[in-house]
């Protein structure tokens, strides 16, 4: 695994605890930066792989990253927040299992 990816999948294990691990609200407000700005390299670096290369799963969450991203959390207040960096955690993580994964029928 790459450096990048192993950064992003340290982020993604921050957000996917448990809800009585979640942080403090700067802390939500931090890892939600963090997810956000080394997730748009990743979600750049999935966007350029081949269409043969996307699953449905890829392109899913290509789309889902750039909805989420610019709709922000739905709602007001920590939960919200701690609410949308965990999406972002879930997508982060189906981009980063699209550079390892191949559609069926692809070898």
């Amino acid at each position: 695994m790459n450096p990048d990816l192993t950064d992003i999948q340290r982020l993604i294990g921050r957000a996917l605890v448990p809800y009585s691990e979640r942080p403090d609200a700067d802390g939500v407000a931090r890892l939600v930066d963090d997810l956000i700005t080394r997730g748009a390299t990743l979600h750049a670096e999935v966007a350029a792989l081949p269409g043969d290369r996307r699953t449905e799963l890829t392109r899913s969450a290509l789309a889902e990253w750039s909805y989420f991203v610019d709709a922000g959390p739905t709602g007001r207040g920590d939960h919200a927040n701690w609410n949308h960096a965990r999406a972002l955690a879930r997508i982060l993580r189906n981009l980063a299992s699209s550079l390892n994964e191949r559609p069926s029928g692809v070898r």
